[in-house]
């Protein structure tokens, strides 16, 4: 099957990229990261190849497949150069990472199978995530049953397309060489989830590991990146009062029976598309309905782990190799098809860290060697800056239609004010108004609870280097509530959210860890009344119950998954017919008038 050559090779072909580039990165991070670079890359070729067939030679039969075949080819000579290079030992996998990789593909099939399978023959999708991946199956089925070259957004007719179509050209890729849809996007969704863990841990493991610790279990950074993982599969809103009151009756010790808990259905929390203040944007939900966040997301986390190895084992006062930061440039440039939410986020993170090193390398103001260091690091800077810019720009024109309709605005407040429980509900804020912002204080404890104030206790805690990654990690956050990306602030900026808690969960972690090992220590300094060993167990207590109110809601997601009903993806028999028919019987350039109740099938 060409598929499964394609995605051998050039996840191969990524790996040695990786390997020759990065060859201190953990296995963990190169042998995924090998597949996204693929993804990054070859679905460019690919599409390059097919517009230039169809377009050019008129193959829009073709077409797509031509593009597959040379993407193949090129990642094979890649592999063939590059990979005579790689040795057994560029895969050796430490146990502690073994067994948490073998724990993330498990969760991350799970997750993937619930949303999207198969059964008796039948395509099923779970009723939560059909929305939006019907419409990203549809968009994926217009290159791989169609010709949409240059690419019209399906829905209507005849307008170029507005919308990052990267993963769901890649879909069609995967299609077009013989995966169904339903593998075309839980492969790559399961490797790309798998990726965002597993490179969550490791970048734990780089800021707060031991060098050579005598065993895993006494590297702090194993364990802050374990809690890491945990909440990232987990969200850490106050949703889970809601399920005490309404499954469980109000009663606390009702909540806590697994047969209340293993029969929960629904997710909890509904806003801003309910008069909710608690979005439902920080459940699975989000992951599951859009693949393309997924691996966007796994991408991002990549690249910044690299940013951060290398930043790491510069010596003091050194500036960054422009080379090393060229790569990460010229990747996540031409990236930006993927999601161009993320995109910017990540732009606004990866600029403010290396901004950051720059003032931090200016050192004592005035000094001609502090200057020129800062020089240096502005100099680095830009080796990531200009080649991003230049790779991205362009797609975001075309993408945003070559004006600023639909594009950046000023909003303050992200979806502060969605809510009748708000005071500036049908507004905006009011920078002025101590009432709105006590609403908006309001509105993000309900939705992340005590991880705001445990990322604060991670300041306090942290080293200056640690420091400047939280400071460049809440400029994503500002970012998300003072820009509007795109016509819906809650359909768009949630993503700029999702980002920000990825990037500040290892810190968040980290602030737990530390409570659980130093608390004793504070208590011991402080606690004159207690003995010691009941100031250690207090602490430990305190952590247990943090920990129990970041992650309580996302177990309670889980089973909301897990009971979550399915609908077929191609409807009933005539509409699978109707199918069948346009598909061999009409040009792969057909436009069709359908109705309303029709937009989730027959596309």
């Amino acid at each position: 099957m060409l598929a499964v050559a394609y995605l051998l090779v050039a996840t191969l072909a990524g790996f040695a990229v990786l390997t020759r580039a990065l060859p201190s990165a953990p296995a963990i991070v190169r042998v995924p990261g090998g597949f996204l670079l693929a993804v990054v890359v070859t679905s460019w070729t690919t599409y390059a190849m097919a517009l230039g067939s169809s377009e050019v030679l008129g193959w829009d039969e073709h077409a797509l497949r031509v593009g597959l075949l040379v993407s193949t080819a090129l990642a094979a000579l890649v592999l063939l150069v590059l990979g005579r290079r790689v040795r057994p030992r560029d895969l050796w996998v430490p146990r502690v990472d073994g067994v948490l990789a073998v724990l993330a593909v498990t969760v991350s099939w799970w997750l993937m199978h619930s949303r999207l399978r198969e059964e008796n023959g039948e395509t099923l999708v779970s009723a939560n995530t059909w929305g939006d991946l019907g419409l990203h199956g549809a968009l994926s089925r217009s290159f791989s049953v169609g010709a949409n070259y240059p690419t019209q957004y399906p829905f209507f007719a005849g307008e170029p397309i507005r919308y990052h179509f990267g993963f769901d050209f890649f879909a069609a890729m995967l299609q077009e060489g013989g995966l169904s849809l339903l593998w075309s996007f839980n492969l790559p969704a399961i490797i790309g989830f798998t990726a965002m863990l597993l490179t969550t841990f490791a970048i734990c493991r780089l800021l707060f590991g031991v060098a050579a610790p005598p065993r895993w279990w006494r590297d702090r950074g194993v364990w802050v990146g374990l809690v890491a993982v945990a909440l990232l599969l987990t969200n850490q809103s106050l949703g889970w009062l809601r399920y005490v009151q309404q499954d469980a009756g109000g009663s606390l010790l009702r909540a806590l029976r697994p047969d209340v808990l293993w029969a929960h259905k629904g997710y909890l929390t509904g806003g801003p598309y309910t008069d909710d203040r608690i979005v439902m944007f920080n459940t699975p939900n989000a992951y599951l309905t859009q693949t393309h966040l997924i691996v966007a997301m796994a991408v991002v986390l990549l690249l910044v782990h690299v940013v951060l190895a290398h930043l790491d084992a510069l010596s003091d006062g050194a500036a960054p190799d422009g080379r090393v930061l060229a790569g990460v440039g010229v990747t996540f440039g031409v990236s930006f098809w993927l999601n161009g939410v993320v995109w910017l986020a990540a732009a606004v993170f990866l600029g403010g860290l290396l901004l950051l090193g720059a003032l931090g390398a200016l050192g004592a103001l005035g000094a001609r060697s502090d200057r020129r260091r800062s020089g240096a690091w502005l100099r680095a800077g830009a080796w990531f800056a200009v080649p991003a810019l230049l790779l991205a720009v362009p797609q975001a024109l075309l993408l945003n239609g070559g004006g600023t309709e639909g594009g950046l605005r000023p909003h303050l407040g992200y979806l502060t004010c969605s809510s009748t429980a708000s005071s500036c509900h049908g507004g905006r804020m009011d920078p002025f108004s101590a009432a709105d912002w006590w609403s908006f204080t309001q509105y993000w404890w309900l939705n992340e609870g005590v991880f705001i104030p445990l990322l604060a206790l991670a300041v306090v805690l942290g080293s200056w280097r640690e420091r400047r990654i939280i400071a460049a990690t809440a400029g994503v956050f500002l970012w998300g509530n003072l820009v509007q990306v795109g016509q819906d602030v809650g359909g768009q900026n949630h993503k700029v959210f999702n980002l920000w808690e990825n990037l500040a969960g290892p810190f968040v972690a980290y602030a737990l860890v530390m409570t659980w090992v130093s608390g004793g220590r504070v208590l011991q300094r402080h606690g004159r009344g207690l003995r010691v060993r009941w100031r250690s167990l207090g602490a430990r207590a305190v952590t247990v119950c943090l920990a129990c109110f970041l992650v309580v809601s996302g177990l309670i997601d889980a089973m909301t998954v897990k009971n979550d009903y399915v609908v077929s993806v191609f409807g009933d028999a005539t509409q699978q017919q109707v199918m069948e028919w346009i598909i061999a019987e009409t040009p792969l350039r057909s436009s069709f008038l359908t109705d309303y109740d029709q937009l989730y099938t027959a596309p």
